[in-house]
């Protein structure tokens, strides 16, 4: 009585090896042109992605910036009219 399960013969198919010629084989100088040309094709597309991305950046940016922009402007010019009159009542006035 063996339960065990018979194990499969191995497919021969499956163990052979493929044996690459040596001119299939690229050469240290062919590895370093590809990967050169696939930097430079993701330097591209990363370039093309930064320059959407940055339009939209400004965009909200500005859209953002330019309310507290002119609550700056406001506060200074406050500050201005503020000094502008305590440098009058300061300084004596000239008959």
């Amino acid at each position: 009585m063996n339960d065990m399960p018979v194990p499969a013969k191995p497919d021969p198919s499956r163990l052979a090896v493929e044996v690459h010629s040596r001119e299939s084989t690229p050469s240290w100088r062919e590895l370093r042109e590809r990967f050169t040309d696939l930097m430079k094709d993701i330097g591209s597309e990363l370039r093309e992605v930064w320059a959407q991305e940055g339009k939209g950046l400004r965009r909200d940016a500005a859209a953002k910036l330019l309310p507290a922009l002119r609550r700056s402007k406001d506060e200074l010019e406050k500050l201005i009219a503020r000094l502008e009159e305590r440098l009058a009542k300061e300084s004596p006035k000239e008959p």
